[in-house]
């Protein structure tokens, strides 16, 4: 094991940068990244972009460091995490965000259904939080969390996410924005993880990040603020020579996310 923050972990320590309580039975939070928080300045964040790209795994980090400069630039904090078994995109997201694991959510295998288990959703509603989740139509987060009382924005594809998620932050009328975006999966089952293709699509993915983060910096400066790079698993080259993920190999199981945050400008 390379690192030991669980996926099981995500969920209570986002709830605990907004200051509200994490999902119930959600596992405790890795401390870092509330303690890098608030080595920032930032006591209790405002507003939060979570930005969550399907199966970028750590171990591309790892090749194509220089790639990440746009991600570093608004998110320097990076902690490696520990996905669940088995690793696919319901099973995990299902994990990130209710902090518990598949036997206790429900969803154990590839199977896409709404989940019962409270989750950071919830959380947040509770505590009148505004809430926009922006996603892939049919994708997991369309599926999962499809009966929240939040404003969902279910779209055909990244690049229409995206174009919704700009005019979100501009318009600084949620607290907080999930973003959900899924080419670089879609190509690399298609072809392999380093294909022309699937490169491109992990360089689209970085590209969006930057941009809705530097976004964020401004449209919400008067805010305190985090934004966050959230993966759900890795990926490998299966026997027949394309991407594939869903086992206990190290390459699906360690992601890297991570966190940015800063203080609102002060007049």
């Amino acid at each position: 094991m390379l690192n030991d923050c669980s996926m099981t972990q995500v969920a209570a320590g986002i709830a605990g940068c907004l200051g509200i309580e994490p999902p119930v039975d959600a596992e405790r939070a890795y401390p870092l990244v509330g303690d890098l928080m608030r080595a920032r300045g930032v006591e209790r964040v405002e507003r939060a972009l979570l930005f969550c790209p399907d199966a970028v795994a750590l171990w591309l980090y790892q090749r194509y460091t220089s790639w990440y400069a746009p991600v570093l630039a608004e998110a320097p904090v990076a902690l490696p995490v520990r996905t669940m078994l088995p690793s696919v995109t319901p099973v995990c997201f299902g994990t990130m965000f209710t902090g518990v694991t598949p036997y206790v959510h429900g969803i154990e295998c590839y199977d896409k259904h709404i989940l019962a288990q409270d989750s950071l959703f919830d959380a947040l509603v509770r505590a009148g939080k505004r809430v926009a989740l922006v996603a892939v139509a049919d994708s997991s987060f369309d599926i999962l969390f499809s009966d929240r009382a939040i404003d969902r924005f279910i779209l055909p594809y990244d690049g229409d996410v995206n174009a919704k998620a700009r005019e979100l932050i501009e318009a600084d009328e949620h607290d907080v924005v999930v973003v959900y975006n899924q080419e670089f999966d879609d190509v690399m089952h298609a072809t392999y993880p380093e294909s022309k293709r699937a490169l491109e699509a992990l360089e689209h993915h970085i590209t969006a990040f930057g941009e809705l983060a530097g976004l964020a910096r401004t449209a919400w400066a008067h805010h305190d603020r985090m934004v966050a790079w959230l993966p759900d698993h890795g990926v490998h080259i299966a026997d027949n020579g394309h991407g594939q993920h869903g086992s206990d190999r190290e390459d699906d199981l360690n992601t890297l996310h991570f966190y940015g945050f800063a203080p609102a400008a002060r007049a």
